[in-house]
């Protein structure tokens, strides 16, 4: 079952059995590895490439570390920021995204 994440205060709601995540925000490292506590059977996570490049590099490798997969994709939500950007949300999920703006992000 893929859970969306639209905060920091969403991830009271993960559970264990969670394999797929779509992070809207951007995560620090604290979130991250609440993430990580909190979803034992975690392989991948989807986000937006816009928040792919705001996300701190510490939280990208211990995804890394724990064998995450961290796809990078334009069709994911993404959160307007603070910044007053006007992105419109798509209602695509990662699964549905055109394969060729698919981008697998490994160390």
């Amino acid at each position: 079952m893929m859970r969306t994440l639209n905060s920091e205060f969403d991830l009271a709601r993960l559970m264990p059995c969670d394999e797929e995540l779509v992070i809207t925000f951007v995560p620090t490292n604290r979130d991250i590895y609440r993430i990580l506590q909190s979803c034992h059977k975690l392989k991948t996570i989807y986000i937006h490439q816009d928040t792919f490049k705001e996300m701190p590099c510490v939280g990208q490798t211990l995804l890394y570390m724990q064998k995450v997969e961290l796809v990078v994709d334009d069709g994911v939500h993404k959160i307007a920021s603070e910044k007053g950007d006007d992105t419109q949300s798509q209602e695509e999920t990662p699964s549905n995204a055109r394969l060729s703006r698919l981008v697998m992000v490994t160390r």
